[in-house]
């Protein structure tokens, strides 16, 4: 599998609430390098971060579902805001 080499894949969740700004990320770059941050305020948790390297198969595998999923294509202006608990509105 040929990759673009611009590929990079990023997953960030966050939550602001009564423990603050918490947020979970996960970034995927195209050598391999995986990053991971975590921050959360509870019970006085402090922030952790982390790298390592992942085995190219990790990375054209992430690229393969990222294509067929065409999760590309959608545009995240067009989803529900949070609610005070940080939950979309869709009513699930």
């Amino acid at each position: 599998m040929s990759m673009a080499s611009n590929f990079y894949l990023r997953y960030y969740v966050e939550h602001k609430g009564k423990f603050g700004h918490e947020f979970l990320e996960f970034k995927f770059q195209l050598d391999g390098k995986l990053r991971y941050a975590k921050n959360s305020n509870y019970k006085n948790d402090v922030m952790i971060r982390k790298e390592a390297y992942v085995h190219k198969t990790v990375t054209e595998e992430l690229k393969r579902i990222s294509d067929d999923s065409e999760i590309i294509k959608e545009d995240e202006a067009l989803w529900p805001p949070p609610d005070r608990v940080g939950r979309d509105n869709k009513g699930t």
